[in-house]
Parts: structure tokens; C-alpha cells; sequence
């Protein structure tokens, strides 16, 4: 949500000012996110300030870029002023300084639309902040092998520990203390399950749903920000969709159309969601926006390593949304953990990717030396501990933001807001099993046929095995020097089999685990 460089003497020596659409103070200068969908205040006092960016509630009467200042706050203004912003229920970034000490604190919200990445450079006791982590390359290029390893073996984890060491993120609810002399990193309070609601009508879940989601739409200021739908063809971005639909007067959609080979019935249920909507559409191939593979980045095209693997498709989607003037963009990421199944669960079903998911870990494995098992297998100690929002969300959403961000989009994923989250936790297990919630909730708006039990969904699984057979000799050709052989980390031999078994198989369970070594590759290649 912003992009920072606060040395620590700065702090003490100087006031913050506002000039132009940045806060300035000695060497120190503060470069908030631009768009009409955020605010940002600067509240002083004697001896403290702190600088907020939020996401703009939608009874907001304005869209100004510059930041609001107050000055001369008194202690109980200062205090209530604070503790509004702690207790705000969209996201939010607040910087606080105490001139004395001198000390900073920085804390990040719990929805982690756009978050931002930090490093404390310790010689001069400078704090450099950006939401753009690929600006970090010339901070660091020394890898976090432990780190590489768990992404090469499989693993999903949301941590603050990044692959360039001494970069790290500012995960959703989490704080960073920086003084003269120390710095220290607090993940902040883990949250426990809520009980399952009980004692009602199935129709009062859904209808205390639809009032939730709309809820949520309607806390964005989209009477200022125009919106665009990323529209599958599922459950989860149908929702959002008839949602939104229902609270603005214009409206875009578009989605990546996959192919009849590997979704058959897309374009209908899209055809069948968007008769009910007043909107345009805005359609991308997904044969014509294929991934371009490229371990050989420009310096332009430079990448983090959890990058969208299909980014060629959505970024001819954004720009297409960004060229129809639309400025938020809703997506349906967080349905699956909305109605995500617990371990409770009676006659909980094995995932049906389970499989697929054993056999890509035993593929990944094979992939790597003894020093990169030893590193994959180490004690899993870095890992964010639970919060509200699940970690598969917030990875999801942190592919996105970038991208979009240097669009000038800004997200918004309603089934990541703590309203829907919290909602979600407490169902009853017959309605978050095979999303029955969301089911019944588009059955009133669309019909009971459009998503039918057992309908086929949409899938990119024959996405990635057709494109890196496309480009089978040029990632051959450049794989004959491998960056992660060279630190130790793969075999170079077994990467080589892979490549060709995927080539050869298009097999999903190969491909997985190879698209995580290729995009591993990729990653260290940019810092070697």
C-alpha cells in the first residue's frame, strides 16, 4: 500500500511534512499507493506520529490523493485518532514514530490487499519498505536456500521469511519494531475456529450470507471507483459477481476462456451469469495468451518467485479492464477456504487433488541432492501462524497484487474480508460441503441448472503441459546451465528427466512439480 525509506536519526531530528502526494522528513520520505480507493491522514503530536493509508469505506464523500494532516493533536486525540485506525475494517498500513528513542513501529492490516515487503539496513539503521519486491534484487541477491528447498518440495507456506535473505514480509496482522540498535518482528495473536452455527434454517444461512456479502460490497467506495469482475464460470467469482451486479449501476466483467478441451461448459455458465448482469465482457484466450516460459528474464520483465503462473492471461485481462476505465478489481479468490472442510468433520472426503498431490511431492523429492532434502525437510518454524484469513488466500491474493498494482488497480477479494471469513467458520459442515452455501445462493439468482451437482468445472490443468511442450527446446537449451544445480539444491540430470517426462506424459502431477522448479529457476537466475 506504499513505498518508504525512513532512516531511524531521522526520526528525532526532523517533522513530517506533506509535499505533493509524499511525506517528507530529513533523508526520509514516504510514497503512498495512488488511487481513489485509499486514503491517507499524518496525525502529530509533541513527541509522536504516525502515517495511515486505508482502503476508503463507501459512505466516503471524496477521492482527494493528497493526505489529510493533523497537527498539534492533544494526547486523547492522538490516542482516538490511533485507535481508530486499529480497529478499521478494511486494510490499512500505519508507520508510527516516537521522537524519543528514536523508534518506529510498523503495522499491517489483516486483509493483505496490496502488502508490502521491508529491509533494515543495518550500517546506517535504514528501513526500506515497498510493495514491490523485485525492487529488493539490488537490496539482496543472496538466496535463502531453506526457503527455495520448501518451495521446490511442494510445500504452501505464508511466511515473513522471503527467498532473498534480509528481505522480508509484512504478513496480514503482523508488526515491525525498528530502533537505534534492535529490530524485531511480531506475527501477532493467532485466532481459534469459531463453533459451527446451529438451530436455523438452511434459507436463513444463505440469506444471512447475501446480506453479508453485500455488506461487504457496499463498504467499497464503488460510486467513485469503477468496478470489474474477474468472471471463471464458477461458483465463487459467480457470487461476487451477482453481487457487485447488485450494488453498482455499471459494470465490467471478463474472464480467460480455457478451451472446450479442458472446460466444456464454461462459456455457457458464463453466458447464463452475465444474462443476468447489466454488464460488458471483456474475453481472453487462453490459447493466444499462453505462458511464455522464460528462465532469461530482462530487466523489465524481472519477477518474485510466488508469480501467477498464468500471468500472460491475466494481464491481458487488467488491461483490458484497465482500458474500459475500471479501477477496482473483485475476484473470487477465497471461496474454496470459505468453504473450506475441517478435520472435525464427520465424513470429511479425501481432496480429490490428494493423489495428485502425493505424487508430485515424491516427484519433487526425486528432483532434489541430499542438500537440498536435508533443507526441504528442516523444522517448518517460519511459518505465519494462523490468523483469520487462511494462508492459501492470502498467497493467492499476494500473486495478484503486484501485477495490478503497477496497473494502478486496486484488489478487493470479498471472501477474504473477516466478516465473510467469520461467517464462513461457523457453518454447518452440509453447507460448506461442495459449497452448498454458494450453490444455493446462486439457485435464487440463476436457476437451479446452471450449477448443478456435479457439474464439470472449469480447469487449468492442460494449460502448462501444452506450454512447456511448445517451448520443450528452448527450455532445454537454456536448462543447460541450471542456477539451482549450481547452488546445490537440485540434480541437474533429474531436472533434465522431468523436463522430459512432462514433455512426453503431459502428466498434471509432473507438471506441478516441474512449473515450481521452473519458476524456482527463474527466480535465481534474476539475483545470480
Amino acid at each position: 500500500m506504499l513505498k518508504a525509506t525512513l532512516k531511524i536519526a531521522d526520526l528525532e531530528n526532523f517533522d513530517p511534512v506533506v509535499k505533493g502526494c509524499s511525506i517528507e522528513f530529513g533523508e526520509s520520505c514516504i510514497w503512498p499507493f495512488q488511487h481513489k480507493s485509499l486514503e491517507s491522514s499524518l496525525v502529530k503530536s509533541t513527541e509522536q506520529w504516525f502515517f495511515v493509508i486505508r482502503e476508503r469505506q463507501g459512505a466516503a464523500d471524496g477521492a482527494g490523493v493528497h493526505s489529510v494532516v493533523i497537527d498539534h493533536a492533544s494526547t486523547d486525540q492522538f490516542r482516538q485518532h490511533y485507535q481508530k485506525c486499529m480497529h478499521w475494517p478494511l486494510d490499512f498500513i500505519v508507520i508510527e514514530a516516537a521522537r524519543r528513542g528514536p523508534r518506529l513501529r510498523v503495522r499491517a492490516g489483516h486483509i493483505g490487499s496490496l502488502p508490502i515487503y521491508f529491509h533494515v539496513e543495518e550500517r546506517t539503521r535504514t528501513v526500506t519498505l515497498s510493495w514491490d519486491f523485485v525492487e529488493f534484487f539490488d537490496e539482496s541477491r543472496a538466496i535463502d536456500a531453506e526457503i527455495i528447498a520448501h518451495h521446490l518440495s511442494m510445500r504452501t507456506f505464508y511466511s515473513a521469511r522471503q527467498a532473498c535473505v534480509g528481505v522480508n514480509l509484512l504478513t496480514a496482522g503482523s508488526t515491525l519494531y525498528v530502533d537505534r540498535s534492535e529490530t524485531s518482528f511480531d506475527y501477532g495473536a493467532t485466532t481459534s475456529s469459531a463453533p459451527e452455527l446451529s438451530g436455523r434454517e438452511e434459507s436463513d444461512h444463505v440469506l444471512e450470507f447475501s446480506d453479508t456479502l453485500q455488506a461487504v460490497v457496499r463498504s467499497r467506495p464503488t460510486t467513485f471507483c469503477a468496478s470489474a469482475v474477474e468472471l471463471s464460470g464458477g461458483m465463487d467469482s459467480a457470487s461476487v459477481a451477482i453481487a457487485v451486479g447488485e450494488s453498482v449501476a455499471s459494470l465490467a466483467c471478463g474472464g480467460i476462456l480455457l478451451g472446450d478441451g479442458s472446460s466444456p461448459k464454461q462459456i455457457d455458465r458464463r453466458a447464463c451469469i452475465l444474462s443476468a448482469l447489466n454488464c460488458r465482457d471483456h474475453k481472453v484466450e487462453m490459447c493466444a495468451h499462453m505462458p511464455a516460459i522464460d528462465l532469461d528474464l530482462d530487466l523489465k520483465g524481472r519477477l518474485p518467485l510466488n508469480s501467477e503462473y498464468y500471468l500472460e492471461a491475466f494481464g491481458s485481462l487488467w488491461d483490458r479492464f484497465r482500458g474500459d476505465g475500471c479501477e477496482i478489481i473483485w475476484s473470487g479468490i477465497g471461496g474454496d477456504e470459505l468453504c473450506a472442510l475441517f478435520s472435525s468433520d464427520e465424513g470429511e472426503p479425501r481432496s480429490p487433488s490428494s493423489p495428485h498431490l502425493d505424487i508430485a511431492l515424491g516427484v519433487a523429492e526425486d528432483l532434489l541432492t541430499k542438500r537440498g532434502l536435508d533443507a526441504a525437510r528442516s523444522s517448518f518454524l517460519f511459518s505465519a501462524p494462523l490468523s483469520a484469513t487462511l494462508s492459501t488466500t492470502l498467497l493467492a491474493s499476494l500473486c495478484h497484487a503486484r501485477p495490478l498494482a503497477t496497473r494502478g488497480l486496486w484488489p478487493v477479494r470479498p471472501f477474504g474480508d473477516p466478516r465473510l471469513i467469520n461467517f464462513g467458520a461457523k457453518l454447518p459442515f452440509a453447507l460448506r460441503s461442495g459449497k452448498e452455501l454458494l450453490r444455493s445462493y446462486l439457485s435464487e439468482r440463476l436457476g437451479s441448472d446452471v450449477f448443478p451437482h456435479g457439474y464439470a468445472k472449469e480447469t487449468f490443468a492442460l494449460v502448462l503441459p501444452k506450454a512447456i511442450a511448445a517451448r520443450a527446446d528452448i527450455i532445454s537449451s537454456q536448462l543447460a546451465s541450471c542456477a539451482l544445480a549450481d547452488v546445490g539444491l537440485v540434480s541437474q540430470e533429474a531436472v533434465m528427466a522431468l523436463l522430459n517426462r512432462v514433455i512426453t506424459t503431459h502428466e498434471f502431477s509432473a507438471t506441478s512439480t516441474l512449473a515450481r522448479f521452473l519458476w524456482a529457476e527463474r527466480f535465481v537466475r534474476q539475483l545470480c
